[in-house]
């Protein structure tokens, strides 16, 4: 989950510049469409079309995809008709669960972030997750004891995948996957794919700060994101960087949790320590796909920065900007500001 101050100013950058202007012989004009009851966040689209009918075209494509994947992620709610991530929580330990091609997409490329992250970013972790979610929302801490029985259910090796069959099991009863960290980056790339598909070629997508750009503005400029030092320190970074084509992903400490005696205790829990970091306040990544940026927000934030930085060495064309919790900024050797 992320900052959606990130989110919100990415989007003041980008539409400030936004004006309709003329571009291969047709008027093009500014539209944009909010939703907020999906991901338990915001959903922001801003694209640039002919017509208003061509955008309300665009803007169902984008509703409709956004409550998909809405509910194929959502891990609290069954729907009619819909096997979810919840139908397979649900049914740990029992049975194989027959699933979507789309379900079954994600949780493989789920498995395989797990993977190339070292465990940072982990589907399996939702029992851990859960033990926190409650107590954040009550601003206590949670018991040790059930924290580390939560901890003995969160073994990757326990999800079998069925490529064949299209089947997902989780052999612990006790096993529960959670897409937080993964969910609207997934989104966000498959929203992206179905509009571009429609024919829409200019668009910025905001899924609570997680921005994924297609195109450019018909006056040949980029989309910009906007990254800026939660801390406001003396000095602090703020920047704009071209993310047409890209995406940019945030995760920051700042979001959801409470303190307790100088401590932070916020929703990013580490797999490691089964508790939040707090070397960072915030960092982001940008690359090509929202789903890496997202996963690789969540695992470098949890890292040492120096395993954060062979991480992200090891992604084609992936940048970062690391904000410690004391005002320090390091970025990747390719992070250029755009003014």
């Amino acid at each position: 989950m992320k900052k959606s101050f990130y989110g919100i100013l990415a989007l003041i950058i980008s539409l400030s510049l936004c004006l309709p202007l003329a571009s291969c012989g047709k008027r093009l004009k500014k539209y944009t469409s909010t939703y907020f009851e999906h991901f338990d966040t915001y959903a922001t689209l801003t694209l640039f079309a002919s017509s208003s009918e061509e955008y309300k075209t665009l803007d169902s494509i984008f509703k409709s995809e956004l409550e998909k994947y809405h509910q194929l992620l959502d891990i609290y709610n069954q729907y009619e008709n819909v096997v979810n991530l919840y139908t397979v929580n649900a049914s740990a330990g029992t049975e194989a669960v027959a699933v979507s091609d789309e379900l079954f997409d994600f949780i493989s490329q789920a498995v395989h972030t797990h993977k190339i992250t070292n465990g940072y970013t982990s589907i399996s972790i939702g029992a851990v997750t859960s033990v926190w979610k409650q107590a954040l929302n009550t601003h206590t801490l949670p018991d040790e004891d059930i924290l580390a029985e939560a901890a003995k259910h969160i073994d990757i090796s326990h999800i079998i995948l069925d490529s064949t069959n299209k089947t997902v099991t989780l052999t612990d009863s006790k096993m529960s996957l959670d897409a937080g960290a993964l969910g609207k980056g997934y989104a966000a790339d498959k929203i992206g794919n179905a509009l571009r598909d429609a024919g829409c070629e200019s668009f910025l997508l905001d899924l609570g700060g997680n921005l994924k750009a297609h195109g450019y503005k018909p006056d040949g400029s980029p989309w910009l994101g906007g990254i800026r030092d939660p801390n406001e320190l003396e000095g602090s970074l703020d920047l704009s960087i071209n993310i047409s084509d890209r995406a940019l992903s945030t995760s920051g400490s700042y979001h959801r949790g409470f303190e307790l005696d100088g401590t932070v205790y916020h929703h990013i829990i580490s797999p490691y320590t089964l508790r939040p970091e707090n070397i960072f306040s915030s960092v982001s990544v940008i690359c090509r796909d929202s789903y890496v940026s997202d996963a690789l927000s969540t695992a470098l934030f949890s890292m040492s920065l120096e395993d954060g930085q062979m991480l992200i060495a090891s992604i084609e064309n992936a940048e970062a900007v690391w904000i410690f919790a004391d005002g320090k900024i390091v970025t990747t050797d390719g992070i250029t500001p755009t003014t």
